[in-house]
């Protein structure tokens, strides 16, 4: 008997190739000339009222309400209407350096996320973010909310998601919905976590396979020094709550790409993305219906899809670091704007540097004689789980991690002091984060000694989040 093959999966023929082709395109359309490389970061943050509670999104007091005043001087273009609510904004602030595109969005339980950049300085980027932070406590006085934006990386006044309303967003009930059955935690990533995220622009693939490559074996490491989140569901956590949430979310679509420490290819990736359940899909007529158990090579078999759908694909998965056009580096938690933009500087000095892992062997020849060669997935889960456990105390790749911490604000410094990093690419070519003035390159160091002041009495966010 012949059997019939399954239609759900694909041949690399018809409109599953012309949309694995489209896509593959979308990155590579994120390939820069070393000098035209920008950085970006995004912020979310809680808005909780004097009482000590969350601000919901409805009400003449939310979010809701003070997102249309934030919204009252704006253009049409400038707001994000979805499903009928205005749910965003999206603008140009002019810095005293260069003009930032921004945009305000909600998370599912009205975390305020600001999206900054990308932008050639950190400084213009922090600029911008507090701009908008001003329009917000000016917006607040208007409508008689007295609240404020708390950086953390998990709500610190609820004891159950629950107790947090989702705002009115199709997409958010959909994923609830979906990810309540798949990991007993992903109410509490969507309703109760806050993140910083940090977008990095590359060269070619190969650049972009390399600095991919590099956070996610340091990706442990960021999770763990930015952890912000001292409360876990109105107890004190155990350190490094959002990086445990992630682990009970959906590991179909979340955690390590296969393929990313052996130089992840674009369409490796893009295979990777159509082989998630996308939750949901949100056509290009604005509609969005529940994809069920449809893979995206499922959709991506039927037809050619339109831009604003590829990309929709390329949103619903949720790696330790993701690839949309740039890098996304996805584990530091919610911090405040100065130290957001310290850690973007960071960042971007370590990460824009080809030369980092020859460094960190260099540095470290006892312990890492041949870089990460021969490291692999299981350990890079490793050195999480030793983190969560252990903190300071914790062993990362045969090495106490504050021997690689140090050595690692070592190099970010030299980077930033010395106005370059080892680019590949010729002597006149510098860490595109420092590349404006001297003022920006002073405000990038002066955020890394912020960092190593802190590490080096080995404290974290954390211990200071219930203060700010």
């Amino acid at each position: 008997m012949t059997s019939t093959p399954s239609a759900t999966i694909p041949t690399f023929t018809g409109s599953f190739r012309e949309n694995l082709e489209a896509l593959v395109g979308v990155l590579e359309s994120g390939d820069k000339d070393p000098a035209g490389k920008k950085i970006g970061f995004e912020l979310e943050r809680i808005l909780i009222d004097r009482a000590g509670a969350t601000v919901p999104f409805t009400g003449e007091h939310g979010v809701g309400a003070l997102l249309e005043e934030l919204a009252r001087d704006r253009s049409e273009d400038e707001r994000v209407l979805i499903d009928g609510h205005l749910l965003g904004l999206s603008y140009r602030v002019e810095t005293a350096t260069e003009p930032v595109a921004v945009s305000v969005s909600l998370e599912p339980a009205a975390q305020l996320e600001i999206s900054a950049g990308p932008a050639h300085s950190v400084q213009a980027l922090y600029e911008a973010v507090c701009a908008f932070d001003a329009e917000v406590e000016r917006a607040c006085a208007t409508i008689g909310l007295d609240a404020r934006l708390v950086p953390v990386g998990y709500n610190p006044v609820v004891s159950s998601p629950l107790d947090l309303e989702l705002i009115p967003k199709e997409r958010y009930r959909d994923m609830d919905a979906y990810l309540s059955r798949r990991g007993r935690y992903a109410r509490d990533m969507m309703r109760c976590t806050a993140s910083t995220q940090v977008s990095l622009d590359y060269e070619d693939e190969a650049d972009c396979a390399r600095i991919y490559r590099l956070a996610t074996l340091l990706g442990p490491v960021f999770a763990f020094l930015f952890d912000n989140a001292p409360m876990f569901r109105g107890k004190p956590s155990a350190g490094m709550a959002r990086s445990r949430i992630w682990h009970h979310v959906d590991v179909d679509r979340c955690g390590i790409v296969p393929g990313a420490l052996e130089g992840l290819s674009f369409e490796d990736y893009i295979l990777w993305v159509s082989n998630v359940k996308p939750i949901l899909f949100t056509d290009a007529h604005h509609v969005t219906v529940a994809t069920g158990d449809r893979y995206s090579r499922d959709i991506m078999s039927e037809r050619p899809l339109a831009a604003s759908e590829l990309m929709h694909l390329l949103s619903m998965v949720f790696p330790n670091v993701r690839l949309k056009g740039f890098v996304e580096l996805r584990e530091m938690d919610s911090l405040p704007p100065r130290l957001a933009a310290a850690c973007t500087s960071f960042t971007g000095a370590l990460f824009y540097d080809k030369c980092l892992e020859a460094k960190l062997a260099d540095r470290l020849a006892a312990r890492l004689p041949h870089g990460f060669e021969g490291v692999d997935e299981n350990d890079a889960v490793v050195a999480r789980l030793h983190l969560e456990e252990q903190g300071w105390d914790a062993a990362v790749y045969g090495m106490p991690v504050t021997e690689l911490v140090d050595a690692l604000v070592a190099i970010a410094h030299e980077n930033v002091a010395l106005g370059a990093g080892c680019t590949g690419v010729g002597s006149d070519a510098t860490v595109p984060v420092l590349q404006t003035t001297d003022t920006a390159a002073a405000f990038d160091l002066e955020g890394i000694e912020l960092l190593a002041q802190m590490w080096g009495e080995r404290r974290l966010p954390r211990d200071s989040a219930l203060e700010l």
